[in-house]
Formats: structure tokens, C-alpha cells, sequence
């Protein structure tokens, strides 16, 4: 049976793993994070347009034209967060977190990387409601969104007197050919390469938040 043509809807959950310059999820604690705070995800893909070939002759008329395919490069990531997750953030950003004690409370911004240093990396999930008519899905009530790797940086963030801050930080994605099926077993159900990202409608129901990291096994 052909799976229902629904809408994607709102975004519920969204999970970011560390993964080193090669793409393998980091075998450290805390390499894992899920937020229920999100408010957004936006997603714009780069592309190069290809080369537009015009020949026309003496009288300007034209001979031939013809246009080279476009190109694809990477996705660009905003997102946007409804509260301070300090832990998440430093996942996100490859910075130091500030402790009081066992208590994460914030973080600690760094400079400009040198020139051989690996950038911070980390895989980016996130799930979006499939619904149909007036309701969720009753076969495949998500869509789950996987983008194997994406590197971030600090976006414009605002504080004022009459509004609460939401962090935002953007970013942008590279090829992974590492991550496979993913470290949690909830990847796409016939094993389709998504090393450039992807998604698809499933059962498989979305992980639960924390307001802290967890640990997640590469090989899990």
C-alpha cells in the first residue's frame, strides 16, 4: 500500500551527535543531545548556477544557446532555540561549557580556529509531524530528517526588555560517508545512502528530550 501524501508539520524534536573531521561519531560522554525547545529549522540549499552559452550570429539572431546544469554544493542551516541549553550549544559549537558544581550553566565562546584545527562537527536530526487532512498520520505519523554532518557558528541573537531571547546559530552541511544508518537504529529503513542527508515518513517514534547530553555508542 502507497504510503499517504500528508503535509510536514511544526517540529518536534531535533537531535545533534558529535562526529570527528572523518565523519565517525566521537566515543566520548555527553557526544549526544536531544531538545524539545526548537523553535525552527531553516533550510536553503546552496547551488551554483552552470554557465549560460549564447552564440548568435552576424545579424543577431541566435545559432545556439545552451545552458550547463546547475550544481549542487551544500545545505545552509538556521536554527533557532526557545530556551539557553548550554550543553546542546556547546555540541553545536564546539565550545567549553561552564559547571557549578554537576550543574552545566553555561558557556564559553572561543576564537577563531587555527589554521589545523578540525572544525566542530555534528550530525542533525530532526522530526516533523506527517499529517494528513485534519490529523497526524495514523501509519507513518513522522518524518524524520537526517543530515549526517553540519558545522556551526553563532548567528545574530537579540536582547531586549519586551522579548525573550532565542539563541540562534547557523550553519551548513558536508558529505559524511560515515554515518550510515546512524548510531541509534532508527535510520532509513532500507539502508538508502543518505550521506548528503535526507528523510522519510516512520513509525519509529521520535527519542525523548533532556535538558542535558547523553552518551550514545558509535557502534550502538
Amino acid at each position: 500500500m502507497a504510503a499517504n501524501c500528508g503535509v510536514s508539520f511544526g517540529i518536534c524534536r531535533l537531535r545533534v551527535t558529535k562526529v570527528d573531521a572523518a565523519g565517525n561519531v566521537v566515543a566520548e560522554t555527553g557526544n549526544s543531545y536531544v531538545t524539545d525547545n526548537v523553535v525552527s529549522v531553516s533550510l536553503t540549499p546552496n547551488i551554483e548556477t552552470g554557465n549560460t552559452i549564447s552564440v548568435k550570429n552576424g545579424c543577431g539572431c541566435s545559432v545556439a544557446r545552451f545552458k550547463e546544469n546547475d550544481t549542487f554544493n551544500w545545505f545552509e542551516f538556521g536554527f533557532q532555540n526557545a530556551t539557553l541549553e548550554p550543553d546542546l550549544l556547546a555540541l553545536l559549537l564546539g565550545t567549553p561549557t561552564i559547571v557549578d558544581g554537576a550543574d552545566v550553566v553555561g558557556q564559553a565562546f572561543t576564537g577563531a580556529l587555527a589554521c589545523d584545527e578540525d572544525e566542530p562537527a555534528v550530525a542533525l536530526e530532526f522530526w516533523t509531524k506527517h499529517v494528513v487532512g485534519s490529523g497526524q498520520d495514523g501509519t507513518y505519523p513522522w518524518i524524520h530528517w537526517v543530515f549526517p554532518k553540519t558545522v556551526w557558528q553563532l548567528g545574530d541573537n537579540t536582547f531586549g526588555s519586551s522579548e525573550a531571547a532565542q539563541p540562534t546559530v547557523n550553519g551548513f552541511s558536508r558529505t559524511n560517508l560515515q554515518w550510515g544508518a546512524g548510531p541509534y537504529g532508527d535510520g532509513p529503513p532500507d539502508g538508502e545512502d543518505i550521506r548528503e542527508g535526507g528523510w522519510w515518513k516512520t513509525d519509529v517514534e521520535h527519542p525523548a528530550a533532556a535538558c542535558a547530553s547523553a552518551d550514545v555508542s558509535p557502534g550502538s
